[in-house]
Parts: structure tokens; sequence; C-alpha cells
């Protein structure tokens, strides 16, 4: 069967097109999946027009911009210098090893908010130039212990040997003398391009600012809510696309996935309705090294469209200073990333952590919870645990033929 051509860098011209072949050809079911939702309604559910950062900071972690105060500041210097005092490695922070006693329910209420809130948390002010890559590291993780203070593996390889590598570097690795270099990266994340739309693995994403670039790189975020109630106004077959099952090809060998891309969690006793997206464009159009899938079909090509135009449509854009620490919900919302400049003095670098906060986690699908155990779970463990002071991609972001 001949599968649907798309691009990592959706094209509107070829979206429009596609959809008005299918709607002219193809006979569409135009009503939502069986108990799905017309719209949902939560805290959650925001977009540019509706939602503003003005006006949404404190320093007592109430509101999703969380800014940090003189107190705080020391407090968090006094966790850092006390650590480094316990001479333990790194895979030992947590909040005991890293002690905010002050600190500690606000980024408590921080949590709730990223699960139950707006889906978000900015968290800023952290004095980067004041301490050294090492001190940093233990800053950024001690202070991510309180709020989810279960680390997920990144990558299986640490210098050629196994080992579980829980903290990423996201800065231009490329060189810039050879457009053959350019062709090893299979992340986007990688260079100084834009970053499409799309959601990472795990419950929470975090990034931490140790450096600008000279322009643009802003982060852009939308609702996951809001992306599917403008779908189901307007193309409930896109939502039973979705809904389906998709053939995934792995990033790392010829294995295939199947899962869908939305699912449905009925409210409970203690929980709302929600909606997860979880999608990687990447994964479909291919980039760099990485092929393109050939199980896309005309309809799933058109879905992967409508969740980036609709999610650019929709987001609120973010410029990161340097100090800022993001962390965002990644069952609830989307994430994309401007394309920037850096110069010899000033390159973008930024350190991500992928987090789980089993207090307040939202319960994860059964389709992904073989995914969610090898990031999270003690049992797939195949050696020490490393959070890299020096930046280093990731084993499935470069071409290991080449690289």
């Amino acid at each position: 069967m001949d599968y649907a051509h798309l691009s990592y860098y959706p094209n509107r011209e070829e979206s429009a097109a596609r959809t008005a072949h299918r709607l002219q050809n193809e006979q569409i079911q135009d009503n939502l999946p069986d108990g799905f939702p017309v719209q949902l309604e939560s805290k959650m559910v925001w977009d540019r027009e509706s939602f503003s950062l003005d006006g949404h900071e404190s320093n007592d972690g109430t509101e999703c911009v969380l800014v940090l105060d003189e107190a705080q500041l020391a407090e968090i210097d006094a966790a850092m210098k006390y650590f480094q005092v316990l001479a333990l490695p790194l895979s030992k922070l947590d909040t005991t090893t890293f002690p905010l006693p002050t600190l500690h329910p606000i980024l408590r209420r921080a949590s709730q908010n990223i699960h139950s809130g707006y889906g978000f948390t900015l968290l800023r002010n952290i004095p980067v130039d004041n301490y050294t890559r090492a001190q940093n590291v233990i800053i950024y993780v001690g202070l991510a212990s309180h709020i989810g203070p279960v680390f997920g593996r990144q990558d299986y390889q640490y210098a050629g040997e196994p080992a579980g590598v829980m903290m990423a570097h996201i800065t231009d690795f490329r060189k810039k003398d050879t457009t053959a270099d350019e062709k090893k990266f299979s992340l986007a994340a990688y260079t100084d391009g834009e970053v499409i739309f799309h959601t990472d693995v795990g419950d929470i994403v975090s990034l931490f600012v140790l450096e600008e670039p000279v322009e643009g790189g802003e982060s852009l975020i939308a609702s996951g809510g809001r992306v599917y109630n403008e779908l189901a106004r307007t193309r409930p077959d896109l939502v039973r696309v979705l809904a389906q099952e998709w053939v995934i090809p792995s990033a790392k060998n010829d294995t295939l996935h199947k899962r869908p891309l939305l699912f449905y969690q009925q409210p409970t006793a203690s929980t709302p309705e929600r909606v997860i997206i979880q999608f990687s464009r990447r994964s479909f159009s291919g980039f760099g090294n990485v092929p393109q899938s050939k199980y896309l079909t005309a309809a799933q090509a058109e879905a992967l469209d409508a969740l980036h135009f609709l999610a650019d449509e929709l987001h609120i854009s973010m410029k990161l200073r340097k100090g800022d620490i993001q962390f965002i919900n990644n069952l609830a919302v989307l994430h994309a990333r401007r394309d920037y400049v850096d110069d010899e003095e000033r390159r973008r670098h930024l350190l991500r952590l992928w987090m789980r906060d089993p207090e307040n986690a939202w319960a994860t699908p059964e389709e992904m919870r073989g995914r969610w155990s090898r990031i999270y779970g003690e049992e797939a463990s195949n050696g020490p645990q490393v959070f890299p002071l020096e930046a280093a991609t990731r084993s499935v972001g470069m071409d290991k033929g080449t690289a």
C-alpha cells in the first residue's frame, strides 16, 4: 500500500491539498468516538486569547510563574552546600539530601499546579553565573526532586558503557563546516532549527536554562485540552483517527509499536475526565538520518498536520531566560521551539529531566505502561545512574555508524 508523504516541517499548502482530496474522495465519519467529550472544561484548557503569563507570578507556588526571592535563593544555596558536604553521587539527590524546609511546600504546590492546575510551572531567578556547572546540576536536580522525585532514563549508555542517563543536554551539537555532519542528527533538538509541536516521554518534562541564545529559541506550549476541543468541534473525524491504533516505528531499531496517539480517561471519584495526547511527528516524518515511516495513511498525515497547526494557532510563547526552570505536564501540554541564533561567545544550553511525581501522577494509559516502565522502573536499570556534567547527545540522536 502506498503511504502518505509527510515532511517534518509542516507545509500548509500540502496539508490543505491533502484535506481537500480526502473530503472529496473519502467517506468521513464526522462524529466523535463513543463516550468522548464534546468539550473539555478545566483550568488546563487555555490558549493565547484567554491566558497570559502576565499577572500569574508569585513566590508561593500558587501561580504558574514562581519567582524566587532572596530568602528562597539563600535556602537553595544552603541545600546545595549541604549536599556537597555529604560527598554523595548525584543519583542520591532527593528531598532529604537537598533539604528545603520552607520551599518544599511551595514546590509541592507547584507540582499540584502541573498536574491539576495550568499544566506547567516556570521557576525563575536561579543565579546560574554564581555557580560551577556541577553546582548548577546539584541545584537543578535537587529542586526537581521536590516536584517530581522519580527521574526517567533518557538513554541507556554513556561513554560507550551501559548506564541510566538521567539528564540530557539540549544545545546545537552540529558541526557547521559540512552538511554531511548535519545529516547525522536525527533529533531537531540537537540543532539550532525549529522543533515542531510534540510530546516527550514521561509525566513531566523539565528544562533548566544555563545559557540563552543570541536571538530566538522561544519555548512554545499549547494546551492539549484546548487542541482537543477545537478538533472535536471542527474535525471530530480526526479525533477518531488519533484515537485509533497507529503503527509507530522505533527510533533505535526496526521494532514496530502499536498504540493510539490520543487517549480519553473517564472521570472517577477523585479525578476529572482527561484527554492525553502522546506523539512525535518525527516518528512518522523522519528527520536527518531517520527515514519517513512506511505505515502512514493520508488520514493520519492529516491528523498530524492538524495537531501542529492548531497548537501553533493556540499556543503561548515563553522567552526562557538564563536561570529559568520550566516544568510542563507532558500528558496535557504540547511543546515546540522556535529556531535560534548563537555566536562564539553565547550558545544556547539547556539541561533536561524527565520526571514523575507518584503522589500527583495521572494514570498511565495501558498502551504506554511498557514504555513508562522502561523509563522509570528500577527493573529496567542496566547500569549506574548518570547525570552528565558535559554536553553529549543521546545515542538515539546520532547515527551510530557515522557519528
